[in-house]
C-alpha cells in the first residue's frame, strides 16, 4: 500500500504539532479540565448544602402553619361558634370574643405574630386578627384560590403567592386554606391562613458570597416566588423543561448558551418544588480568565515558531510545490499544462521528465477518445436499425407516385406515412428530436396501423405543453404503441390507448403509453419485463420492440432511465412508460434540424 504524497514542509510543521504542541495543548486542557471538575462537585455541594439548609427552613414555616390548621379546625369552641349564628349584636360579641381568644392562644403558641388568621361561618360573618374590611371580604371571595378551597370542601388548598386582601398596597401572601367539617362531615365555614412572602424570600436569599445564585419556591402552574424575579423568572422559564423533567437533586445543564448548577427539591405537604440555580459563569469567571490569558500567550508564541518554520521550509521545497501545483491540475483533468523549468537540480530533471509524460498521455487520451466515439456510435446504429432501408424508401417514393397517378387515396396516404417513418430511421445524424416531432412519427404509425387494422382502438392524447420541446430519443415512441396492437385484446374488439408525457420531477420527464386490454397472462407479462432488461449476447438482435428502446435510453442517459411496464388489475388498464432525463433543445440542434427537414423536403 502506497502512501500518499506529503510535502517536506508539511511534515516538519506536522512534527512540530505532533511532538511539541499537541502535548503542551493536551496538558493545559487535561489541567484545566480537572480544575473546572473540581470546582464543580465544589459548587454542586454547596448548592445541596444550600439548599437542604433552605428546605427545612420553609418546611418549618409550612408545618407550623399546617399545625395552626389543624387547632383551629379541631377545636370545639370554635366549631359551636361556627354552628350558632350570631342573631343579637351580643351573640356576635361573644362569638368574637371565642376567636379572638384562639388567634391570641395561636399566635402566641403555634404560630408567629406575623400570621393573618381569618374564619367565615356560612352565615355571612368573618373572624380575624387583623383589620378586616367589607372590601377585604370581598376580595377573598372572589380569589381564585378561594373558589378552589370551596371545590376541595375540606382538604387544605395551599396557595403560593397571591395578592394581600388586607390592602392592596401590602406584599403578597402564602396561604393555606380549607373547609371546615363538623361530626357529620358537613360544611360549616372556611379558615384561611396566610403569611407574608417577604419571610420565604428572606429563607431563599441564604448563602455564601463564593456561590452566588437565585432561590425559588415554585408552585403549579405560573406559580413562583423569588427575590429577584427580574433575573430568575426568565431563567427559570428556559430550565423549566429541565426542572419538570428530572426528579430531585442536583444536576449541571444549559440555558441560553450559559451552563447553570441546578438542584430541586420536592415538597410533598404542598406539591410545590425548591429551585436553586447557580451559574456557572459567577464561580469559574476568575479561572476563565486565567485561561484566556494563557490561551494567548501560547497562541502568540505557536504562531511565531510557525512562522519560522514556514519561512525557512518555502526556501527549500518551491521547486517542488511548484511540480505539485501543475500535478493538482492534471488531476482534475487538464492536461494542456507544463511545469516551469528554470534550475538544472534534480527538481528541474524531474520537472522536464513530467513534461515529456503530459505529451504522450495526450496523445494517448486523444485517441481512446476517438476510439471510444466510434465504438458508441457503431453500438447506437446497430440498436437503431437492423438493415439499411434506403432502397426500400427509393422504392416506396416511385410507388407513392404511381398510386397518386392512378387516384387511390387510402393507398397513397399509406404509403406516404410508411415513407415518413423510414425517412426517420434511415437519417443517421441525429439520435433525439423533440417530443413533437416523435408525435408526429406515432401519428403517421397510426394511420398506417388503421388502414391494416380498422379502427377497432380509440386513441387519445394528454401531452403537457412544457414537454413538447423535451428532447426525446427518435423512434422511442413507436414501439410503444405497437406493443399495444401486438400484445393487447380488448372487450368486443374495441380499445382504447391514452398517449400522455409529464414532468415528474424538477428533471424528469415520463412518457407513458396506457391501455384498456383484458388482462394479460402474468407469465407472458413478465416474459416481456425480461426481454426488455435481457442482456445482447442473450437476447439476440433480432428483437427491436421495447429491448431496442431500454438498450438506447441507457446507453444515452445511464442505468437509472430506461422502459417498465406493469399492469393495473382493479383499474383493468396496461401502463409502459419510458423515464428520461428533462431536456430541452438548444439553438444549435434546432439549426440542424432545419437544415436536415429542408434536406429531405428537396429529396
Amino acid at each position: 500500500m502506497s502512501l500518499p504524497f506529503t510535502s517536506l514542509r508539511t511534515k516538519w510543521i506536522a512534527a512540530f504539532v505532533a511532538f511539541v504542541l499537541v502535548p503542551l495543548l493536551g496538558a493545559s486542557l487535561y489541567t484545566y479540565k480537572e480544575i473546572e471538575n473540581v470546582l464543580r462537585h465544589q459548587v454542586e455541594s454547596s448548592a445541596e448544602e444550600r439548599l437542604h439548609q433552605i428546605n427545612l427552613n420553609i418546611e418549618r414555616k409550612l408545618q407550623t402553619m399546617m399545625h395552626a390548621t389543624a387547632s383551629l379546625v379541631i377545636d370545639e369552641n370554635v366549631k359551636r361558634a361556627l354552628l350558632r349564628p350570631p342573631a343579637t349584636e351580643r351573640d356576635m360579641l361573644d362569638n368574637t370574643h371565642v376567636m379572638d381568644k384562639k388567634f391570641l392562644e395561636m399566635s402566641t403558641s403555634t404560630a408567629s405574630d406575623s400570621f393573618y388568621f381569618s374564619v367565615f361561618d356560612n352565615f355571612g360573618s368573618l373572624y380575624t386578627n387583623w383589620g378586616r374590611t367589607p372590601q377585604a371580604m370581598n376580595a377573598m371571595k372572589e380569589s381564585e384560590w378561594f373558589r378552589r378551597t370551596l371545590e376541595e370542601n375540606g382538604y387544605m388548598v395551599w396557595t403560593l403567592n397571591h395578592a394581600s386582601y388586607a390592602s392592596p398596597d401590602k406584599q403578597a401572601l402564602l396561604s393555606v386554606s380549607m373547609v371546615f367539617r363538623d361530626e357529620s362531615n358537613r360544611g360549616i365555614g372556611q379558615l384561611v391562613i396566610s403569611e407574608p412572602t417577604q419571610s420565604y424570600l428572606d429563607i431563599l436569599q441564604i448563602g455564601h458570597p463564593a456561590t452566588p445564585g437565585f432561590g425559588l419556591l415554585v408552585g403549579p402552574g405560573d406559580q413562583a416566588l423569588t427575590p429577584l424575579p427580574e433575573e430568575a423568572l426568565p431563567l427559570y422559564e428556559a430550565l423549566r423543561p429541565v426542572i419538570e423533567s428530572s426528579g430531585d437533586g442536583t444536576v449541571s445543564t444549559q440555558a441560553n448558551g450559559d451552563k447553570y448548577v441546578l438542584s430541586t427539591y420536592s415538597l410533598p405537604m404542598t406539591g410545590w418544588k425548591i429551585v436553586q440555580i447557580v451559574p456557572h459563569g459567577a464561580v469559574f469567571r476568575e479561572i476563565d480568565r486565567i485561561r484566556n490569558v494563557s490561551i494567548a500567550i501560547f497562541s502568540v508564541s505557536m504562531v511565531v515558531f510557525l512562522g519560522v518554520i514556514v519561512f525557512f521550509s518555502n526556501m527549500l521545497t518551491r521547486p517542488l510545490r511548484k511540480l505539485r501545483n501543475v500535478m493538482k491540475q492534471v488531476e482534475k483533468g487538464r492536461l494542456d499544462v507544463a511545469v516551469e523549468v528554470k534550475t538544472r537540480d534534480e527538481a528541474g530533471l524531474l520537472g522536464q521528465a513530467f513534461n515529456k509524460m503530459l505529451e504522450r498521455l495526450q496523445g494517448h487520451i486523444d485517441r481512446e477518445i476517438v476510439l471510444e466515439r466510434r465504438h458508441e456510435q457503431a453500438k447506437l446504429e446497430a440498436l437503431q436499425a437492423q438493415i439499411n432501408p434506403h432502397f426500400l424508401h427509393n422504392t416506396l417514393n416511385t410507388i407513392r407516385w404511381m398510386s397518386i397517378m392512378a387516384g387511390t387515396k387510402p393507398i397513397t396516404e399509406m404509403l406516404m406515412s410508411l415513407g415518413h417513418l423510414l425517412d426517420m430511421s434511415i437519417h443517421r445524424g441525429q439520435d433525439r428530436i423533440i417530443l413533437r416531432e416523435e408525435m408526429d412519427n406515432v401519428r403517421y404509425f397510426m394511420t398506417i396501423q388503421r388502414y391494416r387494422f380498422g379502427d377497432h382502438v380509440t386513441v387519445s392524447e394528454q401531452l403537457e405543453e412544457g414537454t413538447l420541446d423535451a428532447l426525446v430519443p427518435k423512434l422511442s415512441l413507436q414501439p410503444l404503441v405497437e406493443n399495444v396492437y401486438r400484445h393487447a385484446s380488448f372487450q368486443e374488439g374495441r380499445g382504447e390507448m391514452l398517449i400522455r408525457s409529464r414532468i415528474v420531477s424538477p428533471g424528469e420527464l415520463l412518457l407513458e403509453i396506457v391501455d384498456n386490454g383484458l388482462e394479460v397472462n402474468k407469465e407472458r407479462l413478465r416474459d416481456i419485463a425480461e426481454r426488455i432488461g435481457a442482456d445482447e449476447r442473450s437476447a439476440g438482435f433480432t428483437s427491436v420492440g421495447l429491448r431496442n428502446v431500454h438498450k438506447r435510453v441507457r446507453m444515452m442517459y445511464g442505468d437509472g432511465y430506461g422502459v417498465a411496464i406493469r399492469r393495473a388489475e382493479e383499474e383493468g388498464r396496461t401502463f409502459v412508460s419510458i423515464r428520461l432525463p428533462l431536456q430541452r433543445n438548444s439553438e444549435s440542434e434546432t439549426e440542424g434540424r432545419e437544415d436536415d427537414e429542408d434536406r429531405r423536403r428537396g429529396r
